[in-house]
């Protein structure tokens, strides 16, 4: 998956932000906001109140403020949906979930200056994966591209646990032949869940709604 791929959906997932700058890396993306005519100050406090709000309705944690430096530190954890391989594996077994999801943790840092403010998320880890494979499921995931290191090192892992559960071999081949597609599928998943409530912060601050 390459940056030119997640910068374009960024721009389709919040069509109306103005967002100048982007970058995007393995487990990371940053972004500027343009807020022409609104001061520093202004936009952080709006951003820490808009924050306070969030954080009795949602996910997300204040780690720390700083109004002279004008930073504020949150984390966040978030379910993020991506396709479920069993489906192929078992396209005929009724019931069986189109989806699975996992909890993904981020750490949010946001910058602000005069008439504009920067957001950076790192990913920080996964919880919950279906086979309580949460750190290879993890290290799979990526913005960029898929480590192959790390892909091998879960298929390995995938492949004794279905056997051990009595799966056959042409079944474990679906699994590992598709798992790449997997984690494209979740990383972009991810990535968008990242961003998207930033569309919501950007409308406040700017709009105040």
């Amino acid at each position: 998956m390459s940056k030119v791929i997640c910068i374009v959906l960024l721009f389709i997932l919040v069509p109306s932000v103005n967002a100048q700058e982007y970058l995007i890396e393995g487990k990371s993306a940053t972004i500027v906001y343009e807020v022409p005519d609104k001061a520093k100050s202004d936009l952080y406090q709006s951003a820490l109140q808009w924050f306070e709000k969030e954080e009795s309705t949602s996910e997300y944690t204040i780690d720390s403020s700083d109004p002279n430096a004008g930073i504020i530190r949150v984390s966040e954890v978030n379910q993020v949906y991506y396709k479920n391989i069993g489906k192929l594996m078992y396209p005929k077994r009724s019931g069986m979930a189109e989806m699975l999801s996992g909890d993904f943790s981020y750490d949010i840092e946001l910058v602000f200056e005069d008439g504009t403010y920067m957001v950076k998320y790192v990913l920080t880890g996964m919880e919950k994966e279906m086979y309580g494979r949460d750190d290879l499921f993890y290290a799979c995931i990526d913005f960029e591209e898929i480590d192959e290191d790390a892909l091998a090192e879960y298929n390995e892992s995938m492949n004794k646990l279905l056997t051990m559960n009595a799966v056959f071999k042409k079944r474990r081949n679906i699994f590992k032949d598709n798992s790449r597609s997997q984690f494209e599928d979740a990383s972009q998943n991810v990535l968008n869940s990242m961003t998207s409530n930033m569309g919501s912060l950007y409308s406040y601050l700017k709009l105040g709604e």
